[in-house]
């Protein structure tokens, strides 16, 4: 296992400073990963707009990152609110984040939070591997390493931690948590209700097959009827209005041209798609 070390990262023209082991895909291949934190990043900044000469870490803004990973989201996200709450479950990665927070300077804004959400609380087993951005709530075998140690790790649900930490409100959560997104939406339902947020969330077939044997189809259709408004990412053109009617022709375009990689936005109106800049 290699030590872990800080790299320089640059998101939207400002640098930053990641910490990872080289060991590590994720972490050795962070350049690659900058595209999907720009189009993170340009969601973020159209659903949380600066107000006036108002920064946004004033403006009162706060955002819910699961699957928070490295930290490399959380670089994306925290220019632009007062106080962001950063979830990641794995014991090792989780080290990693807080000295990327540290590293930072960001320790008074952002809050890491070491626990896994979903439905309900309680445990699950989670498998360590050096690949941090793997899902590791899974079975040995199901990962191909029957020898992986296994540690214990404590599960909450999302509206269990927003009151945990006093959060007065939650306008964006981001999730990326390799199949288990419904999970953390069955957990979050007193928060989604009451605050009305905006969710990123990754949409992959193959991972949700692979991982949860779940079905995308009644997935993304479970999704839907969650939010009044959903939205596909499309790079720098704008975004794609799903809807019930168009589901199957989403659906199709995700499997057969897209390789099953959707980066989608769910939410209570469309007002950030007036406001979306592709970066």
């Amino acid at each position: 296992m290699s030590a872990m070390r800080l790299r320089r990262v640059t998101l939207a023209g400002q640098a930053w400073r990641l910490a990872g082991w080289d060991d590590d895909s994720f972490f050795r291949n962070a350049g690659y990963h900058m595209r999907g934190m720009a189009e993170l990043g340009a969601v973020a900044r159209a659903v949380l707009p600066t107000q006036g000469d108002v920064p946004p870490e004033r403006a009162g803004y706060v955002v819910v990152d699961v699957g928070a990973n490295l930290g490399l989201s959380v670089l994306a996200l925290a220019p632009l609110a007062a106080r962001v709450l950063a979830v990641e479950a794995s014991p090792r990665t989780v080290a990693a984040l807080r000295r990327t927070v540290a590293a930072n300077g960001l320790d008074a804004r952002v809050a890491v939070d070491a626990v896994a959400l979903g439905a309900a609380p309680g445990e699950l087993a989670f498998h360590q591997s050096t690949h941090s951005a793997g899902s590791h709530l899974l079975s040995a075998e199901t990962l191909g390493g029957a020898g992986l140690p296994v540690v214990r790790v404590p599960v909450e649900t999302l509206d269990a931690l927003v009151a945990r930490h006093g959060l007065g409100r939650v306008d964006f959560i981001k999730i990326d948590v390799e199949g288990h997104e419904t999970e953390v939406l069955d957990g979050a339902a007193a928060t989604l209700a009451r605050h009305r947020p905006t969710v990123f969330l990754e949409f992959n077939a193959w991972v949700l097959q692979a991982n949860r044997r779940a079905n995308p189809r009644a997935v993304l259709e479970d999704w839907l009827a969650r939010f009044p408004v959903a939205h596909a990412m499309r790079g720098a053109a704008p975004p794609l209005r799903l809807t019930p009617d168009s589901l199957l022709g989403f659906l199709h375009d995700h499997l057969v041209k897209r390789g099953c990689a959707d980066e989608l936005v769910l939410g209570f109106d469309d007002a950030w798609v007036g406001r979306w800049q592709a970066e």
